[in-house]
């Protein structure tokens, strides 16, 4: 027992090792520091590079604003909403020259852990109203619905005048109903169910008057339209019976216009064969008047070729015209047809 306890309490103890792990100790302990320094560094660094950057899609849009309040904005390429509405925002936050407005989507960056990013969608959104009852010009009833197609073009107007999009259907709801109501109010029943030029011009003129009142809060409405219209069972005969007459009434005036355009086809016609009817009698009157010429001027050289004969030939061509088969002629006897005679019968 002694002996053991000697071999391990003596100087044979290694005393190499003990001092070994003191000296490896200190320098892993400053190593694994150093990787935990890098790695903070490191994570620290990817933050504010995160913090620094953000990214806008395609279809978005988005409002920076520091402290609360709005410093730039991002918009889709082709928002033409502060140059044609200029004139009605000028008293607005975006066009006071503080808020500082950039086009084009993709990589934006920002002052980080300071600046704030809020998107907003830059697509059409579509507004659907309840169904109502509306009058005519005449107090005819109808069942319509309308809708409308809409859009955020600021967001900072949006984001300070509205703020959701359920205010924003709230508000909009409030002004396009209305307008298209009133549009029909001023129509005739015939031209509100028939005359869709004139129910056109009439939804353009409410759109104006939307758009004047909405863009202040960063909307513009792009179209409105009737999305259903159904007749109150009151009104369906009555509507029917001024349907039928206006198509009457088109097709009366059709069959006017077609007639007075026979009538047009028909005088131009007969005009026109009258017109060859007479050239066509002209040019033969010339024909034959030429040939008559034609023909004198060949027996005047045949009668001037022996005279004596052609005073013969002419007597008994008057002898031909004047007297028949059964007629009786008394001549004298100095007439030169009874010597001619006298010479006939002679021989």
């Amino acid at each position: 027992m002694s002996q053991f306890q000697s071999f391990y309490s003596g100087s044979q103890t290694p005393p190499q090792p003990q001092q070994n792990v003191n000296t490896f100790t200190p320098f892993m302990k400053k190593k694994g520091w150093k990787l935990i320094l890098a790695a903070v560094i490191a994570i620290f660094v990817l933050i504010l590079l995160s913090e620094s950057m953000f990214i806008v899609g395609e279809s978005e849009q988005a409002s920076v604003s520091r402290f609360g309040v709005i410093k730039r904005l991002i918009l889709n390429v082709g928002n033409d909403f502060h140059t044609e509405y200029a004139e009605q925002i000028k008293d607005e936050i975006t066009a006071s020259g503080d808020v500082a407005i950039t086009y084009g989507s993709g990589l934006h960056f920002k002052v980080p852990f300071v600046d704030k990013v809020e998107t907003y969608s830059g697509r059409l959104f579509t507004y659907v109203s309840n169904s109502e009852v509306v009058n005519t010009l005449e107090k005819k009833q109808y069942y319509i619905t309308t809708y409308a197609q809409w859009h955020i073009t600021d967001p900072a107007l949006f984001s300070l005048k509205l703020g959701s999009m359920g205010a924003a259907e709230n508000q909009l709801d409030n002004i396009i109903h209305p307008v298209i109501v009133q549009a029909i109010n001023r129509m005739m029943a015939a031209d509100f169910i028939s005359n869709k030029d004139a129910l056109n011009d009439a939804l353009n003129e409410g759109l104006r008057a939307i758009n004047e009142d909405m863009c202040v809060r960063g909307i513009e409405v792009k179209d409105i339209q009737i999305h259903r219209t159904i007749l109150p069972a009151a009104n369906i005969d009555s509507t029917y019976a001024r349907m039928q007459a206006d198509r009457a009434k088109v097709a009366q005036q059709l069959r006017s216009e077609g007639n007075e355009e026979y009538n047009k086809a028909v005088a131009a016609a007969d005009l026109e064969a009258r017109q060859i009817e007479a050239a066509a009698i002209s040019e033969a009157g010339t024909i034959r008047g030429e040939a008559d010429a034609e023909a004198a001027g060949i027996y005047a050289d045949a009668y001037a070729a022996d005279p004596a004969f052609y005073a013969y030939w002419r007597a008994l061509q008057a002898l031909e015209t004047a007297i028949d088969q059964d007629a009786t002629l008394v001549l004298d006897q100095t007439n030169p047809l009874f010597a001619d005679l006298m010479q006939f019968i002679t021989e």
